[in-house]
């Protein structure tokens, strides 16, 4: 969930969803520092983490990907399929949280998935996005992954 080399700054829609994926990845290092050290606040950092995720993922399917399918139909169900797989992934994670047996090997696992997946994000659809989608569009989405 890094930033890649070059990307613009400022109000972009790309800057507000790579900002989103990098704020993501610092409360995931926070958690697997927390689980590793058996730490009282990882399920805080587990309900942040989830609540986060599961907002950028909205956002994305609520005000990108829908005008992606109006010019890559196979890009966005794509994507929209692997938003799918890390839902299910991250209540997976999210019970075994609850439960205190979540495995770091799981948790590091899950991490590179995202990180693979919000760089193809990264790549084609904020590039796209940031062409195609009005302000209003780009207004939205921000308050969208803000909350």
């Amino acid at each position: 969930m890094t930033r890649a080399a070059h990307a613009p700054t400022g109000d972009t829609l790309f800057a507000v969803m790579t900002d989103s994926h990098e704020r993501l990845e610092r409360v995931f290092d926070q958690l697997l520092e927390a689980l590793a050290a058996n730490a009282p606040d990882a399920r805080a950092l587990w309900t942040e983490l989830d609540h986060g995720l599961l907002a950028h993922m909205e956002a994305e399917e609520r005000f990108m990907l829908p005008e992606l399918a109006k010019v890559d139909r196979d890009e966005a169900i794509a994507l929209v399929q692997e938003h799918g797989t890390l839902r299910e992934q991250l209540l997976e994670l999210g019970v075994a949280v609850d439960l205190h047996c979540i495995r770091l090997e799981q948790s590091r696992a899950f991490v590179e998935t995202l990180r693979a997946h919000a760089g193809r994000e990264e790549r084609l659809l904020y590039r796209w996005a940031d062409q195609r989608l009005d302000a209003s569009a780009v207004d939205a989405t921000r308050r969208h992954v803000a909350s």
